[in-house]
């Protein structure tokens, strides 16, 4: 009995102790004055949660901006001013992929006047590798090229075309192991199928620097460089801006349209435009220029209209280029000629019309 009422006694006493302090804890908050509680609340919405939402806002803008949010290792700083081209991209940087997920040809502007060097001929330019070109851009064994082979050896070094900062740099899937710079010039370059990467993702480089080596990697039959010329992650025919015969720049100033984007279904269906307009290709204008004046766009314009108003020729030695017409009803001498851009005067001598002559059904012909 003793030692039952020993603990009876022990638990009321730990049990008085506790409600105690906890009836004292209300006491204490009560010793503040109703003025300065409301201070404190003051002070924390005004202060201090406005600290917190800073660093959480900040905190934010680093991760849009970050070169790889799973390897921090490799992260530049954040600082706008650090990321080439910061504006253009939105502050878009990630070096596990080439392509943005968001942003399609759509987002690229109608018309963009590049830079490619400094305006005062500052900046540098250096072609990756001085080598032979294999493949061009464009539709090949089936399937889009969007880039220019260059034959090299393995081991042969590879260079950075412009100064910027490395985005990409590993093994890619078709691409193999691979590099992608983006420029201050708002531009990005991509190197494939390296034997070896020498650059890391951040790195500041230098037109001129070693960023790698020769290969045959990923979807490759033999050694080579795989180079691109890409703006808003769409590319475009890098011979647009290089020369393959000097390995220089063709020009230090560019205006790049949407047209210069995609690669058309065939490269019949790009002859066979014959509408001409200041968007058509470089090498489909004036030689050594990518950007075609008003007035001299108007006279191109004005000649080819020319060209087809002009009657076709006629070659009665050729009988293979002879061409026939059915007659139907309400068809004349006028509208034949008019149809098939023929002269009245050709129309009735190779066919020794007279002045009423032609029938329904009757075949006449027409070249």
């Amino acid at each position: 009995m003793k030692t039952y009422s020993l603990r009876v006694i022990t638990f009321f006493l730990i049990a008085f102790v506790l409600c105690h302090n906890a009836a004292g804890q209300p006491a204490q908050q009560e010793s503040k004055s109703k003025n300065r509680r409301i201070a404190d609340s003051l002070y924390y919405v005004h202060t201090v949660k406005k600290q917190q939402d800073s660093i959480k806002q900040q905190a934010v803008n680093d991760i849009k901006i970050t070169v790889d949010t799973k390897n921090r290792t490799n992260t530049p700083a954040t600082q706008n001013k650090t990321v080439p081209s910061a504006t253009l991209y939105q502050n878009s940087w990630f070096s596990e992929r080439v392509k943005s997920q968001t942003v399609s040809l759509k987002d690229i502007p109608d018309q963009v006047t590049l830079r490619l060097l400094g305006s005062k001929g500052d900046g540098d330019f250096c072609f990756p590798y001085k080598g032979k070109k294999t493949s061009g851009y464009g539709w090949r064994w089936g399937r889009p090229h969007t880039g220019i082979d260059i034959a090299l050896n393995t081991g042969d070094k590879i260079y950075a075309a412009f100064d910027g900062v490395v985005r990409v740099a590993r093994f890619n899937g078709g691409y193999g192991n691979m590099v992608l710079i983006r420029h201050y010039n708002n531009l990005e370059t991509l190197y494939g199928h390296m034997s070896e990467i020498k650059v890391k993702p951040g790195q500041t480089v230098k037109a001129g620097d070693v960023i790698g080596l020769g290969g045959s990697t990923g979807n490759s039959t033999g050694p080579h460089l795989h180079f691109e010329c890409r703006l808003l992650y769409a590319c475009f025919d890098p011979e647009w801006i290089v020369d393959m015969n000097t390995y220089t720049l063709k020009t230090k100033l560019v205006r790049i349209d949407r047209s210069y984007f995609g690669i058309p279904a065939s490269q019949a269906a790009s002859d066979k435009k014959n509408s001409v307009s200041k968007l058509v290709k470089v090498d489909k204008c004036l030689a050594g220029t990518n950007y075609i004046p008003t007035h001299e766009l108007n006279k191109m314009i004005a000649a080819k209209e020319q060209e087809k108003s002009r009657p076709a020729k006629i070659n009665n030695n050729d009988k293979k280029t002879w061409r026939y017409y059915k007659i139907q009803d309400g068809d004349s001498v006028e509208s034949i000629s008019k149809r098939f851009n023929i002269s009245k005067e050709d129309l009735i001598a190779i066919n020794n019309l007279k002045e009423n002559p032609i029938k329904t059904g009757q075949r006449i012909r027409v070249r």
